[in-house]
């Protein structure tokens, strides 16, 4: 196997086990809210724990790519990255694991996937990219989905979920168009560290005053489900997943996030025994749907230019 092969190789097992671990997210943080776990019904301390505990995690690897980049961050650096911070994690985070609290797991994680079709329409208007009927298309399948969800709503399904975790969906979105427009100063590492660190601090004396202090009703559970969404289903999760992206290229990594509705339901039968009624297998199909329009490339896209 050739060097580039080998690489190639690597990358998409890594790309693979990243998204992989992205898919436990959902189940993990249900644990939390059922049987003896409480953390899950305090989402913004879990929220909080979480990214700060990422942030501290990556700490090391992202000094080093700043050195390597030779950036020295300002004031201005600073205010930038508190903004992405604010929408990518003190908003995303808490609306997310706010929203499992009242969704099966496996809902939830097939609403979070629609996030690739709107970072594709915030990309289009924040980004001067081109806005096109394929877009508007794949916008259009992705909210006739998670309408069929909000119209069923059944098996524990709640409005106030599906309206939650989609606020959560367009934060993410919004955080990753945030991010691709900064990364090539920065670094993607460097920014997901900062980013953590900063949201989740921002978000200690939200926690505190809207939940208290629950800590000492905390058991094994919690705690070590807390441990495991932030170091492995976060920061190994995301450096596995940049990894990846980093060797097959960003298409790629794209591609692969359509395992994660798949994968997380997997889990989530697994382990929780949710299944999908009839329509939310319907709803699932136009979700899916519109991730396939949003990130297979257009003609244009695919047609290379001649060399002469």
């Amino acid at each position: 196997m050739s060097g580039p092969e080998r690489s190639s190789g690597i990358g998409l097992t890594a790309l693979i086990l990243g998204v992989l671990l992205f898919s436990t997210v959902e189940v993990a943080s249900k644990l939390m809210q059922i049987g003896d776990g409480i953390a899950g019904s305090n989402p913004f301390w879990l929220a909080c724990f979480r990214f700060v505990i990422t942030g501290l995690v990556l700490a090391a690897p992202a000094r080093s790519e700043l050195r390597r980049r030779n950036v020295r961050i300002g004031l201005r650096d600073w205010m930038v990255l508190f903004g992405v911070g604010l929408v990518g994690v003190t908003l995303m985070a808490s609306l997310f694991h706010l929203g499992i609290m009242f969704l099966p797991a496996n809902i939830a994680a097939l609403i979070f996937s629609c996030n690739p079709v709107f970072v594709v329409l915030f990309a289009a208007l924040m980004l001067s990219e081109k806005i096109t009927l394929r877009k508007l298309g794949a916008v259009l399948l992705c909210l006739t989905g998670v309408g069929a969800l909000a119209k069923d709503r059944a098996d524990g399904v709640g409005l106030q979920g599906i309206l939650i975790m989609a606020a959560a969906t367009l934060a993410f979105a919004l955080y990753t168009v945030f991010s691709k427009k900064i990364i090539p100063r920065y670094g993607a590492l460097t920014i997901i560290t900062l980013a953590s660190l900063i949201g989740g601090v921002i978000l200690l004396p939200i926690a505190f005053t809207l939940e208290g202090v629950p800590f000492s009703e905390y058991g094994a559970v919690d705690w070590f489900g807390t441990v495991y969404l932030a170091i492995f289903g976060t920061a190994i999760g995301y450096f596995l997943y940049i990894h990846g992206i980093g060797h097959v290229g960003a298409g790629t990594g794209s591609m692969a996030f359509f395992l994660k509705p798949f994968a997380a339901a997997f889990f989530a039968w697994l382990i929780l025994d949710e299944k999908f009624s009839t329509p939310e297998i319907l709803a699932g199909i136009f979700i899916l749907a519109g991730m396939i329009t949003a990130l297979t490339p257009g003609k244009s896209s695919r047609a290379k230019p001649q060399r002469r």
